[in-house]
Order: structure tokens, then C-alpha cells, then sequence
């Protein structure tokens, strides 16, 4: 299943508990401002039971972090239009972090987000953000 940026989540909750007349003018809102602006980047964070992970687009770094002691290390692997190649960010240890320093094109980047242990790999999660 593909996940959607933070802000993009926010909006989804916000119009699933909002009521109708709310909703319309949320869709007005959006779609008079549409034309004007343009969306930045910003910033992303996801957390799961075995690591966490966030991208701050005006530095281009990825910082993750174990929060499992299970003798697997939590990584992401970020790829698409805006990376010339696969990119992957891991660390192991329960409590370690890692920040990861990326030159990113803009444009989408595709995340997985994965632990591992020797040759195998467990996927955990795959969105996709924008650089």
C-alpha cells in the first residue's frame, strides 16, 4: 500500500472527521489556491515498530533510527527521478541513530522502508515523497 506524505495524511484525517459543509469548503479552499502556489518540499517523518525515519528537504538528510532490540538493522532505500541511483540509509542497534547526507534532484523520491539481518531483507513500508 502506498502512503502518502505527512501533509497529504493530515488533510486525508481532516476530511474523513469533518463535517459535509466543512468538507466543500475545504475543496474551494484547495481549489482557488491551486493555481497560485506551488508546493514545497517539506519535512517527513514516519514511525514504526522497529525504526523511524525522517527527511528534512532543505538539507537533503535522512535520519533513521533503531527502536528494536532484534538483532536486524532498520534502513531505508530512496530512489526515482530525483536520485541518480539508489540511496540507502541504515543503522543497527536499539537507540542508535544515523543521519544520512543526500544531494537529491528535485522531484519524487520512492521510499522503502526495510530491516535486515544478513542476506535477508522484511519490507515494512513503501510511499513515496517529494524532494
Amino acid at each position: 500500500m502506498e502512503r502518502a506524505t505527512l501533509m497529504h495524511k493530515s488533510m486525508r484525517r481532516a476530511l474523513i472527521t469533518a463535517p459535509v459543509s466543512a468538507v466543500a469548503g475545504l475543496g474551494l479552499a484547495l481549489t482557488i489556491g491551486a493555481g497560485t502556489s506551488s508546493a514545497a518540499p517539506h519535512n517527513v517523518s514516519e514511525r514504526y515498530a522497529q525504526g523511524s525515519m525522517s527527511y528534512n528537504p532543505a538539507t537533503d538528510t535522512v535520519t533513521v533510527k533503531d527502536l528494536k532490540a532484534d538483532g536486524r538493522t532498520f534502513a531505508v532505500s530512496l530512489f526515482g527521478p530525483a536520485s541518480d541511483n539508489v540511496r540507502v540509509c541504515k543503522v543497527g542497534g536499539k537507540g542508535k541513530s544515523k543521519t544520512c547526507d543526500f544531494n537529491f534532484n528535485s522531484g519524487r523520491l520512492n521510499v522503502l522502508v526495510f530491516t535486515e539481518r544478513g542476506n535477508q531483507h522484511w519490507d515494512i513500508d513503501k510511499f513515496h515523497m517529494d524532494a
